[in-house]
């Protein structure tokens, strides 16, 4: 009895986010984005925020990601993409509350990066905590490994580790 009654209540939670995404209040989506449990609820309101995901691409529990003031899209995930938990996506970067850093001119013109796309192509796989830099595009195919930060384009078909990431395999598609 009690199992069907919970059953119930999970389908008609799920029901209710679905149905009502273009209503809920941002802070809301933002909550239900990252931290609700069903991948399929999560996936439908990172959309809200910008951060598109493929067909067959899913992101385990953790992901973060800095959306853009307007809420357009920053982030495009391809096909079939494994994000793993704690990924992180910067599309925005900047030194938010220091006066100081954001009129230093090295750091306004070569470090603050506003509005820039992080574009991940078909069959990735995104290791656990990995974190990728603002502008970067992570090539069909690649492998990220665990903890890595990426902080350039990657190329198709190899697997990319460290901190900077950097390629430590080719493989034959």
């Amino acid at each position: 009895m009690i199992k069907f009654f919970l059953k119930n209540i999970d389908n008609f939670i799920n029901f209710f986010l679905k149905k009502y995404v273009d209503s809920m209040p941002i802070r809301f989506v933002k909550l239900i984005s990252f931290y609700y449990t069903n991948a399929i609820i999560r996936k439908i309101y990172l959309k809200k925020l910008g951060f598109i995901m493929g067909e067959g691409s899913y992101s385990n529990l953790g992901l973060h990601f800095t959306p853009n003031e307007d809420y357009s899209p920053c982030v495009i995930i391809g096909k079939n993409v494994s994000i793993g938990p704690g990924v992180t996506f910067l599309p925005n970067s900047e030194p938010n509350n220091s006066e100081l850093l954001k009129n230093n001119p090295y750091v306004k013109n070569n470090l603050i990066k506003k509005n820039t796309q992080i574009i991940v192509e078909d069959d990735v796989w995104l290791g656990a905590n990995c974190v990728l830099m603002p502008g970067i595009t992570i090539k069909r195919g690649s492998i990220i490994g665990a903890g890595a930060i990426v902080t350039k384009n990657t190329e198709e078909f190899c697997t990319y580790a460290g901190v900077p990431a950097k390629k430590i395999r080719n493989y034959i598609k």
